[in-house]
């Protein structure tokens, strides 16, 4: 395990992050299987604390584990986790649908899990006990939009749908790609917590840079019909009582991907977690 992560930690986001990538399918996650590659050395605390808070997440999303496998490794600990779920065919939400003209919406705040780690990695930066809680939390202990990816699935409205997890600006490239279109992001209409922004002012950053780069919020990404968005908003507020947010518009692909400044448009830059390649630090 990381240094100074706890069993719990652990065991919440190993389950969490991959009920997300079902959830934002469209799908209802239902059963889960859970492989583990334990040291010698690992405290059997640990190990407990990884199954408890793995049963409780998912008694918590009414899914079952039901099965996995335990092996020992000379290497780093690892978990990991394959979750079935279902969806009825005409609600399943790919990253293909997007087209010219849709806008592009967000759930909830974006950057929270990014100013978490800065704040993981700098434990003597002074900030108030709540805003550093809720964002180390972000982090360690994300929240997969479930119910809210239950409800975008039901209106049949939204074009196309993952969740937040490669960094905004990686992610809306792989619907893009997968669309074969274009994008804008309007950078002032990034939806940025209070407590993001505090820690911002206090380090003397720009929060959008954690927004468009950081990763990790594992908030719900989406395109629809403009239309579309009214009902769209009213169902993710009724579901879980979060905020769906306009951040941009799907182009032709012949306009490639931008950001909107204040000052006018640039290319987005795309820097995000690289599943084949070295990461990028925050």
């Amino acid at each position: 395990p990381a240094e100074g992560a706890s069993g719990f930690s652990v065991g919440h986001k190993g389950l969490a992050v991959n009920v997300s990538d079902v959830a934002a399918m469209g799908a209802r996650p239902l059963y889960a299987l859970i492989s583990l590659g334990v040291r010698d050395e690992t405290p059997l605390s640990f190990l407990d604390e990884v199954y408890e808070s793995i049963n409780r997440e998912a008694q918590n999303l009414s899914m079952s584990v039901v099965g996995g496998n335990v092996t020992r490794t000379e290497g780093p600990f690892f978990i990991d986790v394959f979750i079935a779920g279902e969806v009825e065919r005409e609600s399943l939400l790919l990253r293909s649908g997007a087209r010219p003209g849709d806008q592009i919406l967000v759930t909830g705040s974006l950057g929270d899990a990014a100013a978490g780690l800065y704040l993981l990695n700098h434990p003597e930066t002074k900030i108030g006990h709540e805003i550093k809680t809720m964002l180390t939390y972000a982090q360690i202990r994300p929240q997969p939009r479930v119910e809210e990816a239950q409800a975008i699935s039901a209106l049949r409205q939204a074009t196309a749908m993952m969740d937040i997890s490669d960094a905004l600006a990686g992610d809306i490239g792989h619907i893009c790609e997968a669309s074969g279109t274009g994008a804008v992001i309007w950078e002032h209409e990034l939806p940025i917590s209070s407590a993001a922004l505090n820690l911002a002012s206090v380090i003397l950053t720009d929060p959008k840079e954690w927004a468009l780069y950081g990763g990790e919020d594992y908030q719900l990404l989406l395109t629809a019909p403009i239309s579309a968005v009214p009902a769209l908003q009213e169902a993710v507020r009724a579901a879980g009582g979060g905020s769906l947010t306009p951040i941009g518009e799907i182009l032709p692909a012949s306009e490639g991907l931008c950001l909107q400044k204040r000052s006018g448009r640039v290319p987005l830059e795309k820097r995000s977690w690289d599943h084949f390649g070295k990461p990028e630090k925050i």
